[in-house]
């Protein structure tokens, strides 16, 4: 019975806060970065050089160009799963061998122009 009392109020919760969170997506702050930038943070993190502020604020921010945005959007994927990563001596997670090989490929559709 009580998981039925929580429904009745998360409905109408969801109700409200559902136009809320779709309205913010046009208001969200996006970031102005070229090819040569994406691809410049790709390489590095190819190259496995942890910068943890670099990699949240590229995977966390949309990019204002959306072709470059959608390559943003497949390396985020990879920091998402543990499938993708590993830990260096240091403790910081760093891509592993299949992360790297996936990444390298977005490289490589950045590169063409494919995404």
């Amino acid at each position: 019975m009580k998981s039925h009392k929580s429904s009745f109020f998360l409905v109408p919760f969801l109700l409200l806060a559902a136009p809320f969170a779709f309205a913010a997506k046009f208001f969200e702050n996006r970031i102005e970065l070229s090819q040569i930038e994406v691809k410049n943070i790709l390489d590095r993190m190819l190259r496995n050089e942890p910068d943890e502020h670099l990699w949240d604020d590229f995977l966390s921010v949309p990019i204002k160009d959306r072709t470059l945005d959608m390559i943003r959007e497949k390396v985020e994927v990879l920091w998402a799963y543990d499938v993708y990563l590993t830990q260096n001596a240091s403790g910081q997670y760093i891509l592993n061998q299949k992360g790297l090989d996936e990444l390298a490929n977005i490289i490589q559709e950045l590169r063409l122009g494919r995404t």
